[in-house]
């Protein structure tokens, strides 16, 4: 099979570890590189990009790019201003792909090339897959197709019913937590390091996913500034009273959860906005910010949250254990709440169609104008539906079956992924789909 890997940074020695291990199977291994700072060591088939020299001129405008522009981190967070460079990357990408015609494509949907990558993989029939954790059950990943929360096969393993219902009330008592959210401390040297090579990359020409210094530092101030200012005022606990409460948990942005998979609500102003909007009489929406926030704690937000009379929102030490019993109703794009919400079977409507909703407790809500209140009074008048335990521990296994066991991750923000151990679970994963 000839498979192609692209290039994410430290994701790369990662993923080269598994290349290596397809390599030795017998498989034809290709790499598509975007910063070239970031080589995977001893491949000879690696296809390099060149920095574009100046600006590209002449090129016609494409629907699909101008998707994948709408999506990038640079221009919603770093005041990137020229688009013609993913004109010029599409070009290249586009003509590699058809003359490589690779078997699979693996790699994030993160970054504009990967979903430049992604984009030219659906024009020319080709799979691209994400592997990227499945959130529950911890320690195990699913293969996401394309730029979608949507998995591609699986191990078709199911859970004991006593095993599911382990993992069932690790969940809803608050025992575990996503892969992801589990700290793993990174030295004060390696992090000087990596920013030197980023720093190293950007001069020789890498502009494209790494930011200005300048517009960083700028963005970071104004940054620590808002959390500063939402906190001054915040309320630490739920106010007691009789109001219908919604929860909205603010979503971390960058990060694909939200920029790519839930692209239509990007704007988490704008969507607090209509919800707020929508709520009946006697209705409030708590909104509880990320306990690490970056750059959606915007200070448009701020305005909106002060002036808006049924929008109340919680201090960053807040926690959700203390929260979430007390609400009515949460609401989320994509987030890994509407997993503890529907296994402990709290109200959970979101806004993009995934597996969570299979189980008939978590609503995919389509508008918000026309949908809110009938979700509402039907959870007033105790028509929001429940679900049994064995509906749990089937929901259960359906995460389970279209996962396999493994951590994906990059040697910078977990070494423990690149331990022997991890690299043969996951390997073996890789090997599984390509049979």
């Amino acid at each position: 099979m000839k498979i192609l890997f692209i290039e994410n940074r430290y994701k790369t020695y990662f993923f080269e570890l598994i290349a290596n291990q397809l390599g030795k199977n017998g498989h034809e291994i290709h790499w598509l590189i975007q910063n070239n700072q970031f080589l995977p060591s001893g491949n000879s088939n690696n296809y390099i990009i060149d920095y574009p020299s100046n600006k590209i001129n002449g090129f016609k405008k494409d629907e699909s790019v101008e998707n994948v522009i709408k999506s990038d981190r640079q221009l919603n967070h770093f005041n990137k201003q020229d688009t013609s460079y993913f004109y010029y990357y599409n070009n290249k990408i586009e003509h590699y792909l058809k003359v490589l015609k690779p078997d699979f494509v693996f790699g994030e949907s993160t970054a504009f090339h990967e979903l430049l990558t992604i984009s030219n993989c659906i024009k020319q029939n080709l799979l691209y897959l994400n592997p990227s954790t499945c959130r529950y059950p911890v320690g195990r990943f699913s293969f996401y197709k394309y730029n979608t929360l949507e998995p591609y096969l699986g191990s078709n393993k199911l859970l004991s019913n006593k095993e599911a219902k382990d993992v069932i009330d690790q969940i809803i008592n608050r025992k575990t937590a996503p892969d992801y959210m589990k700290p793993s401390p990174v030295l004060r040297r390696q992090i000087i390091k990596d920013k030197i090579k980023i720093m190293y990359a950007y001069a020789k020409g890498e502009k494209y996913n790494t930011p200005s210094p300048l517009e960083k530092i700028k963005v970071e101030k104004s940054k620590d500034a808002n959390i500063v200012v939402w906190d001054s005022k915040a309320l630490k606990s739920i106010e007691a009273d009789n109001t219908f409460k919604v929860l909205y948990p603010l979503q971390m942005q960058p990060e694909a959860n939200i920029d790519v998979w839930g692209k239509k609500y990007r704007d988490q102003t704008e969507l607090i906005k209509k919800i707020a909007d929508r709520l009946p009489e006697n209705c409030r929406l708590y909104i509880k910010p990320n306990p690490k926030s970056k750059y959606e704690l915007t200070s448009e937000l701020i305005n909106l949250v002060k002036v808006k009379e049924n929008i109340k929102y919680l201090h960053h030490s807040t926690k959700m254990g203390d929260v979430l019993p007390q609400m009515n109703l949460v609401i989320t794009v994509t987030g890994t709440i509407a997993i503890e919400c529907l296994l402990s079977n709290k109200p959970v409507v979101t806004m993009v169609k995934t597996i969570n909703n299979n189980a008939n407790n978590c609503l995919f809500m389509k508008s918000i104008n026309k949908e809110i209140e009938t979700v509402i009074n039907n959870i007033k008048n105790n028509l929001f539906n429940t679900i049994s335990i064995q509906e749990k521990i089937d929901f259960i296994n359906a995460l389970n079956r279209t996962s396999y066991k493994g951590v994906i991750s990059d040697p910078f923000s977990d070494k423990n992924c690149i331990s022997s151990s991890n690299i043969n679970l996951v390997g073996k994963a890789f090997n599984d789909i390509i049979n």
